[in-house]
């Protein structure tokens, strides 16, 4: 009995995350998976997913500013890299 509960134990520990993110809610492993999407490039999205979304093709001051940033995985989601200069630029159109 006790070799099975170890067992158990073992298989829970190996099937975690390091974030502790619900395997559904995974989006992410490495920046690869992720891409920017949108006819502006103003969404970061699965890869598989950036290709397929259809945005309206308006273009917004703001959407520069991602240039200045890239789009890749935090914490398991697909999401822009904030950095000071980032910051700054989408402080200038709030």
């Amino acid at each position: 009995m006790k070799k099975l509960i170890i067992l158990f134990l073992l298989f829970l520990i190996g099937c975690s995350n390091a974030n502790n993110v619900p395997i559904n809610d995974i989006e992410c492993n490495i920046d690869s998976d992720c891409s920017a999407g949108g006819c502006s490039g103003q969404l970061c999205l699965q890869k598989e997913n950036a290709q397929n979304i259809i945005t309206t093709c308006e273009y917004k001051e703001e959407y520069g500013c991602y240039k200045l940033t890239g789009c890749g995985c935090v914490k398991n989601k697909c999401q822009w890299t904030e950095n000071k200069e980032f910051n700054n630029c989408l402080d200038k159109f709030k």
